[in-house]
């Protein structure tokens, strides 16, 4: 239920200052209000953003958590949004300001609530959080939506409902994206397979970064979708495999090249074991199986009431 960001509420804006110090330092007390709702995808990457911030986890709670029943929104959150009633949305208490969109919230939880002192959180690089790497992160992030999770989106039915018939041609080019994002986790991660507990992220480095939690409460249903509707295996490529090295190739390189983008299960795998991930996922997956199947639909809880705990 993402939407553009909310400008001009009542007076509040939710522009961000260029020059802006991290608010936990200049506002130790604030709160930040979450306005979510618990299956929303878009709404799902602001809570592991702000996990993996620890905002969820200081000393008299940083965060309060708003859950909106989409289907049956309340009043104050619609005079709140001027009828928009889209999730997710943050408030900053001490000054009443509103931020919404998804990405957006994310970049300006990481511009304020960053804290140096934990140099991996939320990082883009496996040495540092240089900012070269952090806008490398970033820009992956703002691109996702028109790629992966566009891709993801139609190979799955289209839109957001769910097809039982595979579309050959849609999960090719869901493959070639696949192998995009294979190859950019292999140059950012050490190529040690004797390491099977060796966590693997997106741009490297030993937490999930913006582009990791930008991408994978989508990668998590597409995975779950596809499995049940059509009996795909999201890693396992069936359709597209990238042509093989020239055979005048070093053998290094040779050694490389892989049948099966298993940098990318790797990192699947990883961001479904996040202690971040565990905390928000769906008590009961029969359950929201058994609500896609009769609805055919994946925003379904935009139109009846369901959280992850009663899906």
């Amino acid at each position: 239920d993402d939407d553009d960001d909310i400008d001009d509420i009542d007076g509040r804006t939710s522009s961000s200052s260029s020059n802006t110090e991290r608010r936990s330092e200049k506002h130790p007390h604030e709160k930040i209000v979450f306005y979510t709702h618990s299956l929303c995808p878009y709404a799902h990457r602001v809570r592991l953003c702000l996990d993996e911030l620890h905002l969820l986890r200081e000393e008299g709670g940083k965060v309060d958590i708003v859950d909106v029943d989409l289907s049956n929104k309340p009043k104050f959150f619609l005079d709140m949004t001027n009828g928009r009633g889209v999730v997710p949305l943050i408030e900053f208490s001490e000054t009443g300001e509103l931020v919404s969109e998804s990405l957006r919230i994310n970049e300006r939880l990481w511009e304020e609530y960053y804290s140096d002192d934990d140099s991996s959180s939320l990082t883009s690089s496996s040495s540092s959080s240089s900012p070269s790497s952090y806008e490398d992160a970033k820009r992956f992030a703002n691109a996702c939506d028109q790629k992966f999770v566009s891709l993801g989106l139609q190979a799955i039915g289209g839109g957001w409902s769910f097809d039982t018939t595979r579309n050959e041609r849609t999960l090719e080019r869901f493959e070639r994206e696949i192998w995009e994002i294979d190859a950019l986790i292999e140059k950012h991660n050490d190529d040690d397979n004797s390491n099977t507990k060796r966590k693997v992220f997106l741009f490297g480095g030993d937490r999930a970064s913006l582009a990791d939690v930008a991408i994978y409460p989508f990668a998590e249903r597409f995975e779950l979708a596809l499995q049940h509707f059509q009996g795909y295996t999201l890693g396992n490529v069936e359709y597209y495999h990238p042509p093989s090295p020239p055979s005048s190739s070093s053998s290094s390189s040779s050694s490389k090249h892989h049948q099966q983008p298993r940098h990318f299960q790797k990192w699947l795998k990883t961001m479904q074991t996040q202690p971040s991930s565990l905390r928000c996922a769906v008590k009961n997956q029969d359950a929201l199986l058994k609500s896609w199947s009769r609805t055919k639909r994946l925003d379904y809880f935009d139109y009846e009431t369901a959280d992850f705990i009663n899906p």
